[in-house]
């Protein structure tokens, strides 16, 4: 659960860079350039002891899900909504979570579990609270939820993945995701963008904390998390970045925040904590 409270904590800082650290850059772009650089750190790992590397096309394909789609969608929601709703909307992850893994694995939810993740939904919804261009606002929702199915799917299939290869080395394997997220990204920026990105430093230094850090660092350690917690749990905790990362854009992005709703939807957070606790 510490892995997951951590990685939740680093990733609030993600929705602010992006929205305001890389106005303006392609979002095909900026999907594919995170993954490359992050592809690049753990390839650095893999080859310092290549002894404990094992090519498996499953982990290839997780990361395309995972890493790369997930992206694809992600990204592109910040041409339609402001940083805090994007946080906002990833409300739905959990539910995600819960039926990939009912499908992918039979697992059933307990009723606390269920309790928990309802009260966990209504407290982020609580948390919305500007309008929007009903088109924008739209576009922008469908977006996100196309990337949590995503996230949420390659989570419960590197759980899954893990179970079955309790023997293999996650930290020296974890670059064939990003492989995979790379393939993908890669087909959507060069044959969908046809503009050349200009970086300023700013961008650059946006980009490579978002590559190593939240990316790689941050998918590691959330994947190792997911591997060591329930279904409810991980369900419950794809939703404790929101307060954080709606937080962090009041505090340090200036974006605006009602606290009159902000501080009930915590209140939802902490008693879906309690139940599975």
């Amino acid at each position: 659960m510490a892995y997951l409270i951590a990685i939740s904590i680093l990733w609030s800082f993600s929705f602010g860079i992006i929205k305001y650290g890389l106005a303006g850059i392609d979002s095909s772009f900026i999907s594919f350039a995170r993954n490359v650089i992050a592809l690049t750190f753990f390839s650095s790992v893999t080859i310092y002891n290549i002894k404990k590397f094992s090519f498996d096309l499953k982990l290839v394909g997780i990361g395309a899900l995972q890493f790369g789609l997930m992206y694809i969608f992600y990204i592109e929601s910040y041409q339609y909504l402001p940083a805090y709703l994007i946080a906002t909307f990833t409300i739905t992850t959990p539910i995600y979570v819960v039926l990939a893994s009912k499908y992918l694995n039979g697992n059933s939810l307990n009723r606390n579990g269920i309790y928990a993740i309802l009260l966990i939904i209504i407290g982020s919804y609580l948390m919305r609270f500007n309008s929007l261009n009903l088109e924008d606002y739209m576009l922008g929702f469908v977006l996100i939820q196309c990337a949590n199915i995503f996230f949420a799917t390659g989570q419960i299939l590197f759980k899954k993945w893990n179970d079955k290869n309790k023997d293999k080395d996650i930290v020296h394997n974890f670059s064939q995701l990003f492989f995979g997220a790379t393939l993908i990204t890669s087909i959507f920026y060069f044959l969908g963008s046809s503009e050349s990105a200009i970086l300023t430093q700013s961008n650059l230094f946006s980009l490579l904390f978002l590559g190593i850090i939240s990316s790689g660092i941050g998918f590691l350690m959330w994947n190792i998390g997911a591997t060591k917690v329930s279904a409810e749990k991980l369900a419950i905790m794809n939703n404790a970045v929101i307060p954080i990362a709606i937080f962090n854009t009041y505090l340090i992005f200036g974006e605006e925040i009602n606290f009159i709703l902000f501080f009930p939807g915590l209140i939802f957070f902490y008693l879906a904590f309690k139940l599975i606790s």
